[in-house]
C-alpha cells in the first residue's frame, strides 16, 4: 500500500490517494476539491481509481467527487446518515452506503469501516489491520479530536467513538482529515481526557 497525501479545497482538507501497486487499483478518501490534482497523481502513478470514499458529509470532504467520478467511473461510498450534507455541493448520490464493520476492498487492500459518529452522525474511519493505519476523517487529529459544536454534532457520541479507537493497537498510524499524521498511542491522553 502506498499513500499519497494531497491538500485540497479552500480549507486544505487532507485527501488520500491509496494505491495497490500489485493491481494498479486505487481508492481516494475525502476528495474535497482540486480534482485535477488528484487526476494528475493517478496518471503519474499509473493507477485506475476504483473507489471514492467520504469519511463524512461536510463539503470539504466531498466537493470534488462529481468531477472525479465523471472522469474515472469510480464508485462513490459513504455512510447513509451523512447524505444530507451532499446538498452543500454538487456531489452525486452515493453508489452504496458503508456501515459499521463493513469491509472495503480495492485490489489487495482491505479496510474495515468503523462508524464514528460525533463530529457528524455518519462519520466513519477506515482501518487496515494489516498495514496498521487508520484514516480518521474529522474524528481524531494530532493533539485533539473533531469539533462537536456544529449542527448535527454530538459530544456523547464522539466520546464513545474515541473510546472505540483507543482499542486499536497503539502503533496504528492515524491519517486525519486535517493536519499532520499521528498514532493512536500518541493520542491516548487526548482520547482519555475527552471523557
Amino acid at each position: 500500500m502506498k499513500v499519497d497525501h494531497l491538500k485540497v479545497g479552500p480549507i486544505r482538507t487532507n485527501c488520500y490517494l491509496i494505491g495497490d501497486e500489485a493491481t494498479n487499483k486505487a481508492l481516494v478518501i475525502d476528495a474535497g476539491g482540486e480534482t485535477e490534482q488528484i487526476l494528475e497523481q493517478l496518471r503519474q502513478r499509473g493507477l485506475k481509481l476504483e473507489l471514492i470514499v467520504a469519511t463524512h458529509g461536510h463539503f470539504d470532504h466531498h466537493d470534488g467527487v462529481r468531477l472525479l467520478k465523471e472522469q474515472t467511473g469510480a464508485r462513490f461510498l459513504m455512510h447513509q446518515a451523512d447524505v444530507f450534507g451532499l446538498k452543500t455541493t454538487d456531489a452525486p448520490q452515493p453508489d452504496g452506503f458503508l456501515q459499521d464493520n463493513d469491509n472495503v476492498e480495492c485490489g489487495r487492500l482491505n479496510f474495515k469501516i468503523i462508524h464514528t459518529p460525533g463530529h457528524s452522525p455518519g462519520g466513519i474511519c477506515l482501518y487496515s489491520e494489516k498495514e496498521k493505519v487508520l484514516f480518521s476523517g474529522d474524528t481524531l487529529f494530532l493533539g485533539t479530536y473533531g469539533r462537536v459544536d456544529l449542527p448535527y454534532s454530538d459530544e456523547a457520541a464522539m466520546i464513545n467513538s474515541l473510546k472505540r479507537l483507543l482499542n486499536l493497537p497503539p502503533e496504528t498510524v492515524v491519517f486525519p482529515g486535517h493536519g499532520k499524521a499521528t498514532t493512536i498511542g500518541a493520542e491516548q491522553n487526548v482520547i482519555e481526557t475527552a471523557w
